[in-house]
C-alpha cells in the first residue's frame, strides 16, 4: 500500500505523526505526497525508516524531494513527458545535480500549463498533441478551449517534445 496525501483534493492532510505510525505497518511501503509542503515532506523522510518510500506528488518538487532523500515521484506530467521526469531521477542518482535541476526546470512549464484546464483534460490533450489518441474527457469535465489547446501545444513545442 502506498499512502496518498493530497489535501488540496481531499480536504484531509496526513500528518507527519500519522504517517510515521502507519509506516511501521509491513504492507504500507510508502507515501505519495501531493501537499506541496516541502517542510512536511522532509519530515516524512526524516521520521520514517529508510525502506519507507516518500515520493514527490508535485511535479515541480521532484528534485527537492530527491535532495531531502525521497525515493522518487509519481507525477501527472510523466504521462506526457516520461523521459524528462526519468531524467530528473537518473541524473540525480548519478550525482549530476545540475543536469537533474535543468530537467526539473524543463518540466515546470508543462506543470504550469495544467492550469489551462482540469487535471484529466490536460493529460488527454497533451497526449493527443503528441499523436496518442486516448479519447475525449467525459462529462462533467469540459474539453480545452481552442486557445488553451494552442497554448498547451506551444508549451510542448517550447519544451522541444513536439
Amino acid at each position: 500500500i502506498i499512502l496518498y496525501n493530497n489535501p488540496g483534493r481531499t480536504g484531509i492532510n496526513l500528518s507527519v505523526d500519522l504517517v510515521e505510525k502507519l509506516s511501521k505497518i509491513d504492507n504500507i511501503v510508502g507515501i505519495k505526497d501531493s501537499s506541496g509542503d516541502m517542510t512536511q515532506g522532509a519530515e516524512y523522510i526524516r521520521r520514517t525508516d529508510e525502506d519507507f518510500a516518500v515520493l514527490a506528488g508535485k511535479d515541480t518538487l521532484v528534485y527537492g524531494y530527491l535532495s531531502y532523500g525521497g525515493k522518487g515521484a509519481i507525477t501527472a506530467t510523466a504521462n506526457i513527458v516520461p523521459k524528462i521526469v526519468v531524467k530528473i531521477y537518473e541524473e540525480f542518482q548519478r550525482g549530476n545535480y545540475q543536469e537533474a535541476l535543468k530537467a526539473q526546470f524543463q518540466l515546470a512549464p508543462l506543470r504550469m500549463a495544467f492550469n489551462l484546464g482540469s487535471f484529466p483534460v490536460i493529460m488527454k490533450e497533451g497526449l493527443s498533441l503528441l499523436g496518442m489518441e486516448v479519447g475525449p474527457t467525459l462529462k462533467p469535465v469540459e474539453p480545452l478551449t481552442k486557445e488553451a489547446r494552442e497554448e498547451l501545444r506551444q508549451v510542448l513545442c517550447n519544451m522541444k517534445v513536439l
